[in-house]
């Protein structure tokens, strides 16, 4: 998060850096037409202001703020979007048992499902079918196999049933 806010500010900079010189250029076009009673342009009078540099300075701070404004209010893409490993099937009766995830720790790769008959039953992320990133959602519905660990049931062969 803390590198894509960084990106947000170096592009913000960079476009109001850029920003006084390109409306330099399209208001010289647009001014270079109208003459003055003093008989010269617009463009050239206003282009021989004392304070130039300051209202270059203001320019580029308003362009700042608007565009580190919109992306701030951009929505990020997050990685936590990107799909897991882990395998999604159909309710299709099988032959394992039904339940609901209670809990799932990502960090620490083990969690427990509420089994459908009430009883809460470990779950370690290398049971989970797919590959790479396994893990596990609270409120899930999950099947499983049963086996029995040295701590008591443990669920095997775990694949979330799609909803």
């Amino acid at each position: 998060m803390k590198g894509i806010m960084i990106r947000k500010i170096i592009v913000s900079l960079v476009l109001a850096l850029i920003a006084p010189f390109i409306l330099k250029l399209a208001l010289n076009k647009v001014l270079a037409g109208i003459t003055l009673a003093s008989g010269s342009t617009l463009a050239e009078s206003l282009s021989t202001l004392p304070n130039a540099g300051a209202i270059y300075t203001i320019v580029a701070l308003i362009f700042f703020a608007i565009a580190f404004a919109s992306a701030l209010a951009a929505p990020t893409r997050r990685r936590r979007n990107r799909s897991s490993g882990t395998v999604v099937e159909s309710d299709v009766d099988d032959g394992r048992e039904r339940g609901m995830v209670k809990w799932f720790n990502v960090k620490k790769g083990f969690g427990f499902i509420t089994w459908d008959d009430g009883e809460d039953v470990f779950v370690h992320f290398r049971s989970i079918r797919g590959q790479g990133h396994r893990s596990l959602t609270e409120g899930q519905r999950v099947k499983f196999m049963v086996v029995r660990g040295q701590k008591g049931p443990q669920a095997e062969d775990v694949s979330v049933v799609r909803s």
